[in-house]
């Protein structure tokens, strides 16, 4: 898969629109629609994607995190069969453009065959253009359009926001339904309080990405993938009021090695939520309730 910034001029394709953060079952169902007409087309699937996030330029004092780096997107892109991903610079003066000039300039960049966007895709000065308009346009222009309409499971659509709401509970398993795959938090291994490894649980410490959404804080089971293996695991999301507390960190501990992983990149995918974030007090209690989360731990990895 080919990634582009900002591209000026590109091949004819089939062009798909949308933010995809997190690339759930919606979006999926955009490019697997996308992706087919491709194929019968023996065009390349083009992804036009913004970054940054348009409301961190609208308005960044709501602006949500990120359910998915910018490069686990690409990731997620390539495994679902995007030839190109192209990430377009969102600013002001792009959200403030008619959006017939905002699809004139989309035409001239891509060169679609055909364009795929949502059913709620929405672009242009105040949001006027919509699924719509794209048609209407589009036709006039001799592109044709697929909107897609909404994936429903549980019989609500699956949207980002919604995911968002799961991970707030700490709901990690509804979150991996809506998304289609575990969430998960990639990063290198940093130096820590080396307070686990002290009480007898030595755990790696995940540097979190910048405006990546942490689950709520509390103890997971997990996955901890690293040098191409999985490994069963518990980690802490949160400030660790006992020892003291201080800055957000995800730890994790892995059950079944003890490795030096300093420096290097690993993968958390959060499987289940065993309890809350709460302090103790002392580390002999702390201790003691670390033995509880594991044992819970291996009774829900040997199920």
């Amino acid at each position: 898969m080919r990634w582009i910034h900002d591209p000026d001029f590109l091949e004819p394709c089939v062009l798909v629109l949308g933010m995809f953060d997190g690339v759930h079952l919606g979006h999926r169902a955009l490019l697997s629609q996308g992706l087919e007409i491709a194929r019968e087309k023996g065009l390349p699937l083009t992804v036009c994607t913004f970054e940054p996030h348009p409301m961190e330029v609208l308005r960044p004092d709501l602006a949500p995190k990120r359910l998915a780096t910018r490069g686990e997107r690409a990731g997620l892109m390539a495994e679902c069969g995007v030839d190109v991903l192209a990430e377009v610079r969102f600013t002001r003066s792009l959200a403030d453009r008619e959006p017939e000039a905002f699809l004139e300039d989309m035409r001239d960049r891509f060169r679609p065959v055909c364009v795929v966007c949502g059913y709620n895709f929405t672009f242009g000065r105040s949001g006027r253009g919509d699924g719509e308009l794209l048609s209407a346009w589009s036709s006039a222009n001799g592109i044709a359009t697929r909107v897609v309409p909404a994936v429903c499971v549980g019989g609500k659509p699956v949207s980002s926001t919604r995911i968002r709401g799961c991970l707030a509970a700490g709901d990690v398993s509804e979150a991996a339904r809506l998304l289609g795959s575990t969430y998960g938090l990639a990063g290198a291994v940093q130096h820590g309080k080396r307070q686990g490894r002290t009480m007898g649980f030595p755990t790696v410490n995940v540097k979190i990405p910048a405006r990546k959404l942490l689950p709520a804080y509390g103890v997971y089971a997990c996955g901890v993938r690293y040098r191409g293996e999985q490994h069963p695991g518990i980690v802490n999301v949160g400030r660790h009021p006992t020892l003291p507390e201080g800055a957000v960190t995800a730890e994790a501990h892995i059950l079944d090695d003890s490795p030096d992983l300093y420096g290097e990149p690993v993968r958390v995918s959060f499987l289940r939520f065993m309890r809350p974030e709460k302090p103790f007090r002392g580390k002999e209690e702390l201790a003691a309730q670390i033995e509880c989360d594991k044992a819970e731990a291996l009774r829900f990895f040997g199920s």
